[in-house]
């Protein structure tokens, strides 16, 4: 099956975090800087010790066949969302982009 990649970016900014979340940020930012840069369908974490951005890096493969087609964005921002919550982490200003791989390289 064929499918296109798209690099999606979702940006963000810590919101109400407890003293025992940025704890627990800060014992495992060393795993989530900047060095980590790896786009997964399950989505890279990146944050620095600041605590007050972060971003997350999803490798979003889009079907040829699919219908309807998906927005390479809202399924970044829907997976971001979803982790965030899971994890219980206050957040806001979500944003998102998408770069379509196969554009990238063509002239």
């Amino acid at each position: 099956m064929a499918a296109t990649v798209h690099r999606v970016v979702v940006r963000g900014h810590f919101a109400d975090l407890t003293d025992e979340q940025r704890a627990s940020l800060l014992a495992e930012a060393d795993e989530h800087d900047f060095h980590q840069v790896t786009y997964t369908e399950w989505g890279t974490f990146i944050y620095e010790r600041n605590l007050v951005a972060f971003n997350f890096r999803y490798e979003v493969r889009i079907a040829d066949d699919a219908d309807p087609v998906p927005d390479p964005v809202d399924v970044g921002l829907a997976k971001a969302t979803a982790s965030l919550q899971e994890w219980g982490l206050g957040h806001k200003h979500l944003k998102a982009t998408a770069t379509d791989m196969s554009q990238v390289w063509s002239t």
